[in-house]
């Protein structure tokens, strides 16, 4: 039992089944009208990173581009992200644009996204170390697609988001086999001879 009257360190927070659920150390709290939670504001949490990206974790969550897992960040001119102040708290707002039907914006609660830093990789080829969940997201609790087997050889296409890295299995055909993989079970190897 957490006893009244404690503080705890949110350290992350889990949305599904209309429920929400805190992760405070070695507890976790489901969200009652007896826990009282201070937000600090994504505008305040995403200036801790150099290049941040964004991860829907509310699994409840209706947006018209984000869903459980889905990631965003700042991409120029074809997409924005900015903070709107509102009574209820902060929101992320992040619009894309389209040529034809102009731009689609939709506004998230900071406790509905997950912030991680970006780290950009070039095209690389690696080897698995450990056979590996392929995620659908790169996101731990997101869906797994396919087990990966040690040894095989992937393409990697994308920056590291969260710990994972966007690849395709050497033999397979390209987007047809495409997964996230935990960077920890990967190591590089040279190109093919």
């Amino acid at each position: 039992m957490v006893k009244r009257n404690n503080f705890f360190k949110t350290y992350d927070i889990e949305k599904y089944d209309g429920k929400t659920f805190y992760q405070m150390g070695q507890y976790r709290v489901q969200a009652t009208d007896l826990v009282v939670f201070k937000e600090v504001p994504i505008k305040i949490r995403a200036s801790f990173y150099n290049d941040p990206s964004y991860i829907v974790i509310n699994r409840d969550g209706i947006y018209n581009m984000g869903y459980y897992g889905s990631y965003f960040k700042e991409i120029g001119e074809f997409g924005r992200v900015d903070f709107l102040d509102t009574n209820n708290g902060q929101l992320l707002r992040y619009c894309v644009s389209e040529e034809i039907e102009g731009k689609w914006c939709d506004k998230y609660p900071g406790t509905d996204l997950k912030i991680t830093e970006t780290i950009y990789r070039k095209i690389t080829r690696f080897e698995l170390t450990k056979d590996a969940e392929g995620k659908s997201r790169p996101l731990k609790e997101s869906k797994t697609e396919k087990i990966m087997e040690k040894g095989s050889i992937v393409i990697s296409w994308s920056n590291e988001i969260n710990g994972y890295i966007y690849v395709s299995n050497e033999l397979e055909e390209r987007f047809e086999s495409d997964v996230w993989i935990p960077v920890n079970s990967l190591k590089p190897v040279g190109d093919k001879r």
